[in-house]
């Protein structure tokens, strides 16, 4: 599969090397920014990537960027409320514009981005079986500027981003379940120690103070477990 130029070659390990680089970030924000600075320099003539991530309720938002132009025209999206990007995330499908000078779609949003000098640009839905996290979204001041060679090694690049993602996710939700396990276990503690209660009785006083005080257990727990005293109830 190695083309007279090896170019073929030094893209595959590239792509490798790629999936290596994220699998070894740690954390959910800076996963995300290695993502966009990542993919920056996947496509050739790309001048800035996004990421748009669908986040409770429905709300799409930028976390993370690799230029200004980039994040600037996501927020044109925003505020018109069409674009690329929003459709790749609606319909699940790669978009291409290949010159927003001559593009007839997302007019609003069209004469936003020309101002910012973005000529064209591709969108990649962000996605691990089905489950649609948003869209990745690349820009260049250059008309054209994304062949069919890019859209496939955008949708490879779209793929890895996605697995990475969903792996830094996983483990900040369990790296928070254990934080909130591990202030439960001393709230408890303090609670069995002043009030000599066994360790499901403490545990019960933890429920009823979250009850009473219509807050979140965890919350209640982190309180004792700062002060060393229960909260008493709310008025």
């Amino acid at each position: 599969m190695v083309d007279e130029n090896g170019t073929t070659a030094a893209l595959l390990e590239r792509i490798g090397a790629v999936g290596r680089e994220l699998a070894d970030t740690d954390g959910l924000e800076a996963t995300l920014q290695h993502v966009v600075d990542l993919g920056e320099g996947m496509l050739e003539h790309c001048d800035g990537v996004s990421m748009m991530l669908i986040g409770r309720g429905g709300v799409i938002k930028t976390p993370a960027a690799s230029s200004q132009v980039a994040y600037d025209s996501d927020m044109a999206q925003y505020a018109t409320g069409q674009g690329p990007c929003l459709e790749a995330i609606r319909q699940h499908e790669t978009i291409v514009m290949d010159d927003l000078e001559t593009e007839e779609r997302w007019p609003d949003y069209r004469a936003r981005v020309l101002e910012l000098g973005v000529r064209s640009m591709i969108s990649f839905r962000l996605f691990v079986t089905d489950d649609s996290m948003g869209a990745l979204d690349m820009y260049s001041r250059r008309p054209n500027a994304f062949d069919w060679r890019s859209q496939l090694v955008g949708q490879v690049f779209a793929a890895q981003a996605s697995v990475a993602m969903k792996a830094a996710l996983i483990e900040e939700g369990l790296k928070t379940a254990i934080q909130s396990r591990d202030v439960i276990g001393q709230a408890k503690g303090i609670l069995m120690a002043r009030r000599r209660l066994t360790a499901d009785m403490a545990f019960d006083v933890l429920k009823q103070l979250s009850q009473d005080r219509n807050e979140k257990l965890t919350e209640v727990a982190a309180t004792i477990a700062r002060t060393g005293v229960p909260p008493g109830p709310t008025a």
